[in-house]
C-alpha cells in the first residue's frame, strides 16, 4: 500500500510559513513555562489533523529540508522557493500536473504505435507493388533478348 503525503508535505510547509510571519511579525514575551518549539509546534498540528506518527513527519520535514523549501526548522528559516512553490499549489498540484503530463505522453505513445504500424503496412504493401513490377519487368525485359536471340541465331 502506497501512501500519498502531498497534501502533509502542503500543510506543514504552510504551517511553517505561518509561523515564521508570526516569529517575526511579533514579539515574545516569556509565560513562565518553557515555549513549545517550532517543530513541537508543527508536529502536534499535523498529529491532530492527519493522525500521522512522529516518525513520519520527521521524514516529512526531512523531505522538506533535501527540497530545499525550507533551510532549518530550528531556528525557523524557510527559502523563497518554498514561499513560492506553497503559492502556485504546492505538492498537491504539482503532482496533479504530472499526472497529467504522463498521461499526454502515454496517449502520444499510443497515437506513435498507431500511426508507426500504418507506417509498416504501407511499407510493405509499396515493397510489394515494387517486387511485382520488378518481376514484370524483368521478364518483359528476358522475353525480349530471348526473343532476339531466337530470331537470329
Amino acid at each position: 500500500m502506497e501512501r500519498d503525503y502531498n497534501s502533509e508535505l502542503d500543510y506543514i510547509l504552510d504551517e511553517l510559513i505561518r509561523e515564521y510571519q508570526i516569529l517575526y511579525q511579533s514579539v515574545g514575551f516569556f509565560e513562565g513555562e518553557a515555549p513549545m518549539t517550532i517543530k513541537e509546534k508543527i508536529t502536534q498540528k499535523v498529529t491532530e489533523k492527519f493522525h500521522l506518527k512522529e516518525w513520519e513527519i520527521n521524514i516529512l520535514l526531512h523531505h522538506l529540508l533535501i527540497d530545499k523549501y525550507i533551510i532549518s526548522i530550528d531556528p525557523l528559516h524557510i527559502s523563497l522557493e518554498g514561499i513560492v512553490f506553497i503559492s502556485k499549489g504546492g505538492y498537491t498540484k504539482n503532482s496533479v500536473s504530472q499526472q497529467m503530463e504522463n498521461l499526454r505522453l502515454k496517449t502520444i505513445e499510443n497515437d506513435l504505435k498507431r500511426y508507426s504500424f500504418g507506417l509498416m503496412i504501407f511499407t510493405a504493401i509499396l515493397a510489394l507493388g515494387t517486387l511485382v513490377s520488378a518481376w514484370y519487368f524483368g521478364i518483359e525485359v528476358w522475353k525480349f533478348y530471348r526473343g532476339e536471340v531466337i530470331a537470329n541465331p
